[in-house]
């Protein structure tokens, strides 16, 4: 250990998702991980950074994950999460959520669907229009909008502030899959997007 490489993988929550990462110095860079839990986060990536250092990850489907560079790797670098009992809450229910989809419930016509108090959300294209909506239904993982247009399925849109990918597309409009899903604290038919 005293040249702070180490190798084998923690056990724990393994979630590979793409991401990046801003370290203390302010360089932002690319990155995925390899295993997370709600103790460490193992990040391969091309810039290390140093150990002790304050960094902050940004993971799809899982949101800003903040701590210090505890190991370096030989790929990358592990992260001691320091984080909020709230935020702590928010990630549990996502890694959760990430191991369930892992183990074949990909199905999200299957989760549990609501009708929101407040349907209409504005839907925020790439090219930097923006369209009304109305929400047919919403999960923790997902929406169907009925809207004027369909953007390309595997397009990235805003619905309200929430980010989300297009899956599929139907008569009046699109569904799609949420890059990061509510959790069970925040879902409810009052939220609004």
């Amino acid at each position: 250990m005293s040249n702070g490489i180490q190798q084998p993988t923690p056990p724990g929550a393994t979630a590979q998702v793409g991401g990046r990462y801003l370290l203390a110095d302010g360089q932002e860079h690319p990155c995925r991980s390899r295993h997370v839990s709600l103790d460490e986060v193992e990040i391969v990536a091309p810039v290390s950074g140093v150990i002790g250092e304050r960094v902050t990850v940004y993971l799809d489907q899982l949101g800003a994950v903040m701590g210090l560079i505890s190991s370096i790797t030989s790929e990358g670098f592990r992260v001691a999460v320091d984080v909020t009992p709230e935020r702590r809450a928010r990630l549990a229910a996502r890694l959760e959520w990430l191991a369930e989809h892992g183990q074949g419930r990909t199905d999200q016509r299957g989760a549990i669907r609501i009708v929101p108090t407040h349907t209409e959300a504005a839907v925020h294209l790439v090219d930097g229009s923006v369209v009304p909506g109305t929400i047919i239904d919403l999960s923790m993982s997902g929406a169907a909008i009925k809207a004027p247009v369909q953007p390309v399925v595997g397009e990235q849109v805003t619905l309200g502030k929430r980010r989300a990918i297009v899956v599929r597309h139907f008569e009046t409009g699109f569904a799609v899959r949420f890059v990061l899903p509510f959790c069970n604290e925040t879902f409810s038919p009052h939220v609004m997007l």
